[in-house]
């Protein structure tokens, strides 16, 4: 018997086998076989009934087996059925088999047949999540033996998976996989930090990314919208009638139907929008949680990566799995559904003054800690209140998975920040954070097999409810609330000091039970009106900025936050807001700041004029949400992508197009913009970056008298930050 230790990187089922890839200690890749036969259960409507589909399915040929099993069918009722469990002999069979049963009179119902082959395998037999570290034990034939988990769940660092990231050229502006008249013209490949382009006639450039791939031999491909990617290579390798082998064992290409995930059997492609985002540590946590592959980790959506932890953890407790077709719903009357259904609370901020000395306390991941402290879960919330039970099922897939991104998330601060270790962690601790908020976000939806709307409501209500005493406690210890919003509450009392804030959020803490701490603390906090309102004085949630007692700035919902904003508007914001606040007392504020900022604007201004801004700081970027045939109106980054198709260059959904305004009132929509990356002057039109100069000053100094229709110029249009 041999063994070996490492991490698996994918798992698939081919016919009666499931396939086990694995990155070594060593650095090798092995790759396992395990027996696998398909199973579903049904439950028949009568006793009799049963035998007859026992003697009916025992006749067919593809049928393994036949059980009487009791297992749990309804998750908020203790009782088991007698369910009837058919193992099948291969995949192909099952579907079959599966389709004759359905039309099966004697049938009730049927289960676990809408789960993924490979989540019934890693759920009922292998029962270890993907990417995992374990050692394994297998024969010479390389058929799995036995497996045992070793805990990794300290380690900071990924596991040793290599990526290798992809782009493909073609010499077509419009991006389809199914223009197989449009040749490649170039690949761009990137592994381990080495970049290069593979660029020539078609055939040989597809050859040379083979060898490249075989050459490095990476467990990940990484390319931009995996599905038209690979089948646009697809397509172009079948028709130039190639022999390219990607993945770590030979296919046919001819005989595909489709390339994903049969080309690349041995390695997994990712989406690269995940990968550059959460890293492989990310992938590797949310896999884990979903026991998921890689590659359904990295593109299911939140829900499904939750529902396929619910099922994974139901299977392990004996139940059966229903068809996904919508789950808890009570029928209530309009009333009640008014009285309960009131989302989360918001005390509006307090506008028009700057505010001196503020605390921001903030609750750490307070969903997840009502879910968990409180026992909601799909199956305990009722009309009637809240059944506690010690094996509610929310509850426990969310308290493991809550300590762990709690734990990254305060580790994180013993690193610098921006280190290789901080960086680790921070997308370690924001893949949980993105799951466990979409754990309360989708325990009353509809797509949620499990969902029940009275346990959404639960959760907003008990929200509620804190933020409430949170309010109380401090308003009796005669602290000033300016502001609060859902999970957090912004606090002031004269002369208080950080130690002080913080034993406050102590003391609250352990009155309600539930953490709760000192975010920020704010030198200066200016809370803002809606964005649009031309009175100025209606309150906007989630918009304000502030100077903190260190120094820094924070700012939410203004121009700074905006990814779409040139970095010529960025840093004037940030020197505006330092420029106004650059003073001992809010009192001088209203005075001494703001006659600085006003200087400051019009020297900005003058810069403009004067064209002694470099034309790289005045790119706009935007990302292109659509195909450029599905777009209607041509709004400035939608002209630029068209100019660039002009080019040759080729343009497709989720392109991130960097644009130059160079004459904003021309009549032609295509000559307003130009696309930065052919751009090769210094011209731009200084007029419109005048008004993204005073949009953004209004933003800051509104509260002030500051209008930019002071300038002569309309109310805001708001141009570069429009939605896409």
């Amino acid at each position: 018997m041999n063994t070996a230790v490492g991490w698996i990187f994918d798992i698939y089922i081919q016919g009666e086998q499931a396939a086990i890839w694995l990155r070594t200690e060593n650095g090798k890749v092995l790759k396992l076989i395990d027996a696998y036969f398909p199973n579903f259960y049904l439950l028949p409507k009568s006793e009799d009934d049963g035998k007859i589909l026992c003697h009916l399915l025992q006749g067919s040929t593809n049928v393994r087996n036949i059980d009487f099993e009791e297992k749990h069918i309804m998750l908020n009722e203790e009782r088991k059925e007698k369910l009837l469990r058919v193992t099948v002999d291969n995949v192909c069979s099952y579907k079959k088999l599966l389709a004759k049963v359905k039309s099966m009179p004697q049938v009730k119902a049927l289960y676990n047949i809408d789960l993924l082959h490979v989540q019934q395998y890693v759920s009922t037999k292998l029962k270890v999540a993907p990417t995992s570290k374990v050692e394994l034990q297998y024969n010479n034939e390389h058929y799995l033996h036995s497996i045992r988990l070793i805990d990794d769940s300290e380690e900071i660092a990924p596991p040793p998976f290599t990526s290798l990231l992809f782009d493909i050229q073609t010499n077509s502006s419009v991006w389809s996989p199914y223009q197989h008249h449009n040749p490649i013209i170039g690949l761009e490949v990137k592994y381990e930090g080495e970049e290069q382009t593979l660029q020539g006639d078609e055939q040989d450039v597809l050859n040379d990314f083979s060898s490249n791939v075989r050459a490095y031999d990476p467990d990940f491909l990484v390319c931009p919208d995996p599905d038209n990617t690979v089948g646009y290579l697809f397509e172009r390798v079948r028709k130039l009638q190639l022999n390219i082998r990607l993945g770590r064992e030979d296919v046919d290409l001819q005989r595909l139907s489709k390339p994903l995930p049969y080309w690349f059997h041995g390695r997994v492609v990712l989406d690269f929008g995940y990968f550059n985002t959460f890293g492989i540590v990310g992938l590797v946590e949310r896999s884990r949680f979903g026991m998921l592959t890689p590659g359904l980790a990295s593109k299911w959506t939140a829900n499904r990566t939750i529902e396929s932890k619910n099922c994974y953890e139901l299977l392990r407790r004996g139940y059966v799995i229903p068809k996904n077709e919508g789950y808890y719903e009570y029928i209530r009357t309009l009333k009640e559904v008014a009285d309960r259904d009131r989302g989360s609370l918001i005390l509006a901020p307090r506008i028009g003054v700057v505010h001196e000395n503020v605390a921001e306390l903030d609750f750490e991941s307070q969903y997840p800690n009502l879910i968990v402290n409180d026992g909601l879960s799909y199956e305990t919330v009722t009309p009637s209140g809240v059944i506690q039970r010690d094996d509610s099922l929310l509850p426990f897939v969310t308290k493991h998975f809550l300590k762990r991104r709690l734990w990254f998330k305060r580790l994180r601060k013993k690193f610098v920040r921006g280190s290789q270790e901080w960086r680790w962690c921070e997308q370690r601790q924001l893949a949980l954070k993105m799951i466990l908020v979409c754990l309360y976000g989708t325990s009353g939806c509809c797509w949620n097999r499990f969902g029940n709307v009275l346990c959404f409501e639960e959760i907003n209500q008990r929200s509620r409810q804190a933020l409430v005493k949170i309010k109380d406690i401090v308003q009796k210890r005669g602290f000033d609330v300016v502001y609060a919003d859902t999970d957090s509450i912004f606090i002031k009392k004269e002369d208080t000091t950080k130690r002080e804030y913080e034993k406050l959020a102590t003391r609250i803490s352990q009155h309600i039970d539930l953490p709760i701490a000192l975010a920020h603390h704010y030198k200066f906090l200016l809370l803002l009106p809606l964005e649009m309102d031309p009175s100025g004085h209606m309150e906007a949630q989630k918009r304000y900025f502030g100077l903190l007692m260190n120094g820094e700035l924070l700012a939410r919902g203004i121009e700074i936050r905006r990814h779409d904003c040139p970095r010529f508007i960025k840093a004037f914001q940030i020197q505006l807001i330092k420029t106004l606040f650059d003073v001992e007392v809010a009192e001088d504020v209203d005075q001494i700041g703001y006659r600085r900022a006003l200087n400051y604007v019009s020297k900005t201004i003058d810069k403009l004029v004067d064209r002694k801004v470099p034309i790289d700081e005045l790119v706009i970027s935007k990302i292109l949400r659509k195909s450029l045939s599905e777009y209607k109106l041509t709004a400035p980054h939608v002209s630029a992508a068209i100019n660039l198709a002009h080019m040759g260059k080729t343009v497709r959904k989720g392109d991130v197009i960097d644009f130059v305004v160079v004459n904003a009132g021309h009549r032609v929509p295509l000559r307003r913009v130009a696309p930065f990356e052919s751009y090769n002057s210094n011209f731009y039109d200084w007029q419109k970056y005048r008004e993204m100069v005073l949009d953004a000053a209004e933003t800051v100094l509104s509260t002030f008298g500051f209008s930019r229709e002071k300038y002569g110029l309309p109310p805001q249009t708001r141009l570069f930050h429009r939605a896409s």
